[in-house]
């Protein structure tokens, strides 16, 4: 047959089935009256005539069936039949169709949502050009405790130079900037690149350019790119924005490109440089000409095509040999770097995170399933008649599994459709829940591959669910089902998706308890300082004005007077970095015994404070004094150091009056020496769940920071300080912006925030699985009772008790709860121990976590059971014999 006679019959099949049909049946019917007429003609009175007729054939309907079997596209009309007769059959029963919808719905939702946070964060590649061969260039320094260190000016040199793997790297530092000018001073978090920097990263401007070769010259016009958050909140979105010059620190600035909306600059979590920065500007001269030993450069580099991310490691890896031959200053630990994919060290930490969200959400996913197919189950249980007549009737085991199929696939479909809504809603909940931390989590969408994963997901559950009803059916003897005996096995198929219920729902309550300890375990971690009734602000002093150490100090001692002179002001004080911020670090080696490898020094993290810090955020003096006013330039060079360092550098010793070898002026050595006048204890800076590094604080007075950070501490509400603070700067210095207004506990709040989230949603998980197994454990149980309901009544009527009916109601929704317990205890520690990585204090064994899981789904089981019970006793013996 040519193709336009298939397509034409493919087309009558499906949309000419009642014309199609009609012309069968009389041609049918023709052929069997033809065939009556021959044997009456050969002697047979007309009735039997026909009967013989008949069973010649085989009767008329498995005819017509033989005969649709050949058309052109039989397979789909009968599938789009099967569809219409399970649609019909859901829209039968509302309550059913509506439950196992919602249910789906609920978990269908849900793995949708956190998906499109696992693609958009851990498969779609990052949204810069060819960014599979972008790598970043961490400085490892493990042995100074600081394995993820940045580069310095001459080591990316060294890089450009000598690799020739690479097409370029491109280097970025965080700072801050004063805009001036068209309305109030603000503060702006910029970037200060390499010119490469955006064409290494492959992104480009939307107005304008990024920057180019010569622009961080000698001589160079400065120049700025703006973020197109700020160029429509700051300047209105004005297109003639390009080429324009802005006062940026007080200098004129020439506006060269305005970056486009989409663009997020996502590198590493601990490189400190936000994705949210608002500007960019070139560095200064010479930047790579500074000392080796100043660290402060985040460095990408883009790989040429066709070269992979290990022969590039081993290429930088050789550069560092040989730099570390050549220059004696690394001293005996050398350098060594350490090379990896951009994409890849981007979602390190969060890795662990999502992954353990989605393997719950899938858990969860399981157990609404099961759910579903216990409903299916219960639904076949109760049309065995139906499917016995059918059986009767000439239907083959076949079609009716096939029709079990298609009813689970429309099933699903609608449960897929009404998740889609549901993950929405979840998403747009999980967005505004998110921590600072997880501020990346804003960037997943639902889009064609999220909705593909979801129709994937609903094919293999409306195939896997039909395999509930399927079991009816195998099961079903035509006479029995038509008969309608009652078996007990009609509930075991039930019985046994309750009890996975339940050992899911056990796996999900442990997690859910493990990562619930884990936070109050964080919460329960003292920092070093007191946070409430603290307001922190940041400040930056322009070199134009402040640039001399006498200015900064005559500035900053005149504005913490009258901080400290405002209402309501118990304490004031400045800091360079506060805990938890994201200013990058600021560290550096030091010796405790004059003459040591400075080259093998340990790394401790610097701070430098005003006199008076400690005591406002409340940070314990364990021996020594603090900072004073005097301690400035005119004095010997002073230090505080914490608890931690004294004990590594002099233990058992006091740390007072000992002299130490820094750097505070970022040299690579530690070649000014200062005596320590007082020891605090360790402030968690920048982990609740470790101490990261040893600290050393310098006097503000002595060793100036810029920008810094004020801290008030209020005898009332922090947060009323923030207007009078404004108002005296702007008497002080109008041209001077302030930033970062916001009370210091939320540093506090952010740091915990990773842990926070994960609780919330495995907390949801926990009670929504929680809820499933409790409502398909007393499905099972009344199912048993209304199975069972005559004999109890009899029972009741010879004189049994109540509550011994009860009694055994309820030992039986035990049993299947017990059976759950037992096999979900040792799956929860099997899949707890992945969860390692994400707990503090507690370990994957904790007796507690378990102990409240059983308890809860145990008390949840025997409630369950305990409703259910009632109804065995609930109807009266005259009302169940007249139905019977």
């Amino acid at each position: 047959m040519s193709l336009i006679p298939r397509v034409a019959s493919f087309w009558r099949t499906l949309f000419r089935r009642s014309r199609l049909d009609s012309e069968l049946d009389e041609e049918v019917r023709g052929y069997l009256d033809a065939l009556v007429e021959k044997k009456v003609r050969e002697g047979l009175d007309p009735a039997a005539a026909r009967r013989a007729a008949a069973r010649e054939m085989g009767g008329l309907e498995w005819v017509k069936e033989e005969a649709r079997s050949v058309r052109i596209g039989v397979g789909l009309e009968t599938t789009l039949r099967d569809a219409r007769y399970a649609w019909r059959g859901l829209w039968r029963s509302p309550g059913f169709a509506l439950a196992a919808i919602l249910t789906l719905a609920l978990g269908i939702g849900a793995n949708t949502a956190i998906f499109s946070v696992v693609d958009a964060m851990l498969l779609e590649p990052l949204p810069y050009r060819d960014s599979s061969r972008l790598v970043f260039v961490w400085s490892d320094m493990s042995e100074a405790g600081y394995p993820r260190a940045p580069l310095s000016g001459p080591e990316l040199a060294d890089l450009r130079d000598r690799a020739r793997l690479f097409s370029g790297f491109g280097a970025i530092w965080s700072s801050t900037a004063a805009l001036n000018g068209d309305g109030d001073p603000e503060q702006l978090r910029i970037g200060r690149v390499t010119p490469d920097f955006f064409s290494v990263l492959g992104a480009d401007a939307a107005r304008g350019r990024t920057f180019v070769s010569g622009e961080d010259g000698d001589g160079a016009p400065p120049s700025i790119l703006l973020s197109a958050a700020l160029w429509q909140r700051r300047f209105g979105g004005d297109p003639g924005i390009v080429g324009r010059r802005i006062l940026v620190n007080g200098r004129p600035t020439t506006v060269v490109g305005v970056m486009p909306a989409s663009f997020r600059l996502l590198l590493p979590p601990d490189s400190a440089v936000p994705d949210d920065l608002e500007a960019w500007t070139p560095f200064w001269p010479k930047m790579t000409a500074g000392p080796r030993g100043q660290q402060f450069l985040r460095v990408v580099g883009r790989l040429r095509p066709g070269v992979r991310v290990d022969q590039g490691r081993r290429e930088v890896d050789a550069i560092a040999s040989r730099i570390s031959r050549e220059f004696a200053e690394y001293g005996s630990a050398g350098r060594r770097y350490d090379t990896v994919g951009l994409h890849s060290d981007g979602v390190r930490e969060i890795r662990p995170v999502l992954l353990a969200l989605f393997g719950g959400v899938a858990i969860l996913l399981l157990i609404t399933c099961v759910n579903v197919a216990g409903l299916l189950a219960a639904r076949a249980a109760s049309r065995r008649g139906e499917i016995a007549l059918r059986i009767a009737l000439g239907a083959s085991r076949a079609r009716l599994f096939r029709q079990c199929v298609v009813e689970g696939l429309v099933l699903a479909a609608l449960g897929a459709c009404a998740g889609v809504a549901v993950a929405r809603a979840a998403l747009t909940a999980l967005v505004a829940a998110r921590p600072e931390s997880l501020s990346r989590i804003a960037g997943a969408r639902i889009d064609a591959r999220v909705l593909a994963f979801t129709g994937g997901t609903a094919l293999l559950w409306g195939m896997l669910l039909s395999l509930a009803p399927l079991a009816e059916v195998l099961r079903t003897a035509p006479i029995a089902g038509l008969k309608r005996e009652r078996h007990r096995s009609q509930s075991r198929t039930r019985t046994i998706l309750v009890a996975v219920q339940i050992a899911l729902g056990v796996v999900l309550v442990v997690g859910a308890g493990l990562v619930a300890r884990t936070f109050l375990r964080l919460q329960s971690v003292d920092p070093g300082y007191r946070s409430d009734g603290v307001l922190s602000f940041r400040l930056a002093l322009p070199d134009a004005r402040y640039g001399t150490p006498e200015a900064f100090n005559a500035f900053s001692r005149q504005f913490e007077k009258e901080l400290a002179a405002l209402p309501g002001v118990a304490a004031a004080a400045a800091v360079s970095h506060l805990p938890f911020d994201h200013i990058p670090n600021w560290g550096g080696p030091y010796l405790s015994e004059p003459g040591a490898d400075d080259g093998a020094a340990p790394m401790a993290d610097y701070r430098a404070v005003t006199p008076g810090f400690f005591a406002a955020v409340g940070a314990r003096l364990v021996a020594g004094r603090n900072f004073e006013e005097s301690d400035d330039s005119k004095r010997q060079p002073v230090a505080i150091v914490d608890e931690r360092l004294a004990q590594l550098a002099w233990p058992n010793q006091s740390g007072v009056g000992r002299r130490l070898g820094v750097d505070p002026q970022s040299t690579g050595h530690p070649a000014t020496w200062v005596t320590v006048v007082g020891v605090v204890r360790h402030l968690r800076h920048r982990s609740l769940t470790e101490e990261v590094r040893e600290q050393v604080y310098f006097p503000q007075r002595q060793i100036q920071r810029n920008p810094a950070a004020y801290v008030v501490r209020s005898s009332g509400d922090p947060a009323a300080l923030a207007a009078p603070i404004r108002g005296l700067l702007a008497r002080l210095d109008p041209e001077l912006p302030i930033s970062e207004v916001r009370p210091l506990a939320e540093y506090l709040t952010s740091a915990r925030g990773a842990q926070r989230f994960t609780m919330m949603l495995a907390a949801a998980f926990a009670a929504v699985a929680l809820t499933l197994a409790c409502v398909g454990l007393y499905g099972v149980v009344a199912y048993s009772v209304a199975q069972r309901r005559k004999e109890f009544l009899v029972r009741l009527a010879v004189g049994a008790l109540p509550g011994q009916v009860q009694r055994m109601v309820l030992r039986e929704g035990i049993r299947v709860a017990a059976a759950g317990l037992v096999l979900g205890v040792p799956a929860a520690f099997l899949t707890a121990r992945l969860l390692r990585s994400q707990l503090f204090g507690i370990t994957p064994r904790d007796p507690a976590s378990y102990a409240i899981a059983v308890s809860l789904l145990g008390l949840a089981a025997i409630f369950a059971s305990w409703f259910a019970a009632r109804k065995a006793t609930s109807a009266s013996a005259v009302d169940v014999l007249r139905a019977e």
